[in-house]
């Protein structure tokens, strides 16, 4: 019996000894404690993947891509007011037909430079070539060979104005430099006026077209 008696205290003992241990272990944190620290770290993980959201988001605008809103009618029917395109600059070499984006800042529409307005044109001939415009005949001739537009502008060009290009004298673009013309001949301010946009310096193209992307009704790709 003495002996029984011995090997229950013993038992006894070794419990004990076990639960003081696992008090003062460092792994017994109470849920309480654990709680803060996993809540913290799920908002840094979060704030995070913001930043680096946001940081891509802004690489891509810069070097990539940018989304541009169509201002005025002088694209119909290809791009209309309002609508939402993207475009993209990276490694942009300027080609004939391209949609391209302007930077208005850098131009003198109607006699006046405006701020903030953006400005788009089709690219109708590049650093060389020669333009021909025959006003009477609403015929664009590239070096010597009348274009055909009829896939894309809303009628062939009638209007004249002082200051813009004469009737069937052939210019030569400059180099560096592109002839751009909107879609919607009769009411586009474009390079046929030499005194006020003229030839456009490449370096003031922001971008070419790629998709019209709203309204998703009018989605296509330019």
């Amino acid at each position: 019996m003495s002996q029984f008696k011995e090997e229950n205290e013993n038992i006894s003992e070794y419990e004990d000894n076990a639960a003081q241990s696992a008090v003062n272990s460092p792994d017994a944190d109470t849920d309480e404690e654990k709680e803060p620290h996993n809540i913290f770290s799920e908002v840094l993980d979060w704030a995070l993947c913001v930043i680096y959201a946001v940081v891509a988001v802004l690489a891509l605008n810069m070097f990539f891509f940018r989304s541009i809103t169509v201002s005025g009618d002088s694209m119909n029917d290809t791009l209309t007011d309002k609508d939402f395109v993207l475009t993209t600059n990276f490694m942009y070499k300027p080609q004939y037909g391209d949609i391209v984006i302007l930077q208005a800042d850098k131009l003198r529409v109607q006699g006046s430079p405006i701020f903030g307005e953006t400005i788009i044109k089709r690219v109708i001939a590049t650093g060389g070539d020669t333009i021909r415009v025959d006003f009477e005949k609403g015929i664009v001739y590239r070096n010597g060979e009348a274009l055909e537009e009829d896939d894309y502008i809303k009628e062939h060009v009638r209007d004249h104005f002082v200051g813009w290009m004469e009737s069937n004298k052939e210019y030569t673009v400059p180099e560096n430099c592109v002839f751009v013309m909107g879609d919607n001949r009769n009411h586009s301010n474009d390079s046929r006026n030499l005194a006020d946009v003229g030839f456009i310096d490449v370096n003031y193209i922001m971008g070419k077209a790629l998709v019209r992307y709203a309204p998703f009704s009018k989605f296509k790709w330019l």
